[in-house]
């Protein structure tokens, strides 16, 4: 303190104990202060407001108003520096008022002197020193936790939510209020996740996979890190979630792009391979029907050529997957493209008397789009939806909703659905579960998504249903 100028206010209505208080400083020969004095309320709140001190002290009678008054304006403008009150003998009450309010000591003017006034101001700013110190690391860590994109949250170790941050409202889509009423095992879809949570005293989890429920009932892939603390005999578990799914996503695509580019070169070949030997078998065919004079005969060519021409198309759909992306995309209404594969869906739904329930977004949509191609993705998916549920029981509801700059076309029905096992299979090209499929369905549907600059995601449960949702 040696070297540093103090600048204190001095507050006091008093011109003859302005003046003792003063001769007190004088006497503290190793500090160097610079006193200024203001003798009113009004005078003292214009130096608050509009000047900085390093140190300030109060009287406690002020006229009409009081220290505890000027105090509670001090704090109000923000001020960080050190408060002390000086009180009259036997104010305890306020003077333990005035610490509450923010002041960092109080001293009896009755029985104030040299020792007692050094040893104040000593510890009022080294007190002030280290709060202005934890508050500003607050301040930095707070802003960290804030400004976090991951999931940050403070829980007891039940689980229940007590601190987050804003980044878990964006993530999970519930409200402040609703989080503070969550516990993190209710939103972890994952059945042994209870078990690591229930040792997490002992050890620290760290990068867990876990899916993570939203209000929307989606489930985001993400990375669960959890470890306990004590603060004051008090245990309590901080942690941070972490959302891969646009990473699991793209990871997805990227492997599907490869094995869709190798496949691709693959099937061209053998359509080159097949269709010479194909051409020349219909061609027999033809020329053999055209020399057959009995017509039971002619059963047996045509049988051929229908067959040639079936091998044909099969190749024709074979090829598809691998050039859905040369299509020109025009703005158009996505709901008319529904509607158009509702339509062609038509006599499927009826043979199997199932019912298809549209919930369109009142807003009108039109999308960078071709409509053809989409359409055939649109009904990909209503097909296999058809095909899993069962007859007179089945629904397949079609919804759109706009979250954000994403505009969402949302495939669920009640069917059998998919295992486990199958999810991370069934874009793959040729992969299928059904006994009479050729597993192009899906691949192709996936292809011309990813055309559109769209992603697919898909949720299921065995004998619960199924649900896609496409995301432009």
């Amino acid at each position: 303190m040696n070297n540093k100028l103090i600048t204190v206010l001095l507050v006091d209505d008093d011109e003859d104990d302005y003046f003792l208080t003063r001769e007190y400083f004088s006497d503290l020969v190793n500090w160097n202060f610079n006193i200024t004095w203001c003798s009113t309320y009004k005078d003292a709140q214009y130096q608050i407001k509009n000047n900085k001190y390093d140190l300030y002290l109060f009287d406690y009678l002020l006229g009409e108003n009081t220290g505890i008054d000027l105090i509670e304006e001090a704090c109000g403008l923000e001020c960080e520096e050190p408060i002390i009150l000086l009180t009259g003998k036997g104010d305890t009450k306020i003077a333990v008022e005035a610490l509450r309010l923010g002041a960092a000591d109080y001293l009896i003017k009755s029985e104030l002197d040299s020792e007692k006034l050094e040893r104040s101001i000593r510890y009022a700013l080294e007190r002030t020193s280290v709060l202005k110190a934890l508050k500003h690391s607050e301040r930095r860590y707070r802003r960290v936790f804030e400004e976090s994109n991951d999931f940050l949250f403070i829980s007891d170790v039940n689980g229940n939510i007590l601190d987050f941050n804003t980044s878990a409202c964006l993530l999970t889509g519930y409200s402040a209020e609703e989080l503070k009423s969550s516990n993190i095992l209710d939103m972890v879809d994952d059945p042994s996740f209870e078990n690591f949570w229930n040792g997490i005293q002992d050890r620290t989890l760290h990068d867990c996979e876990v899916r993570l429920n939203t209000k929307d009932n989606d489930k985001k892939y993400c990375l669960f890190s959890a470890s306990v603390e004590v603060d004051e005999d008090n245990m309590y578990v901080q942690g941070r979630i972490h959302d891969m799914t646009a990473r699991k996503q793209s990871e997805r695509e990227r492997l599907f792009s490869e094995k869709m580019a190798v496949t691709g070169r693959l099937v061209r070949m053998l359509a080159h391979e097949v269709r010479n030997p194909l051409t020349n078998v219909n061609l027999s065919a033809e020329q053999l029907e055209m020399e057959l004079v009995d017509e039971d005969q002619k059963f047996y060519t045509q049988i051929i050529k229908r067959n040639c021409n079936r091998i044909n198309d099969l190749i024709t759909q074979l090829l598809q997957p691998s050039s859905s992306a040369d299509i020109d995309l025009v703005e158009s209404s996505v709901h008319k493209v529904l509607d158009a594969a509702i339509a062609t869906a038509y006599d499927r739904v009826q043979l199997k008397r199932v019912q298809i329930i549209s919930q369109y977004t009142e807003e009108h949509f039109s999308l960078p789009l071709d409509s053809v191609s989409l359409q055939m993705a649109f009904l990909n998916l209503i097909t296999n939806a058809i095909e899993a549920m069962e007859e007179d029981k089945g629904i397949l509801r079609i919804s759109t909703r706009s979250q954000g700059e994403t505009f969402q076309v949302i495939f669920a029905d009640n069917g059998s659905g998919i295992s486990e096992e199958n999810m991370d299979k069934i874009f793959e090209p040729y992969f299928t579960g059904k006994n009479n499929g050729m597993g192009i369905g899906l691949a192709t549907t996936m292809s011309i998504i990813n055309a559109h600059h769209g992603r697919i995601d898909v949720q299921s449960e065995v004998g619960e249903g199924t649900t896609f949702t496409i995301s432009f």
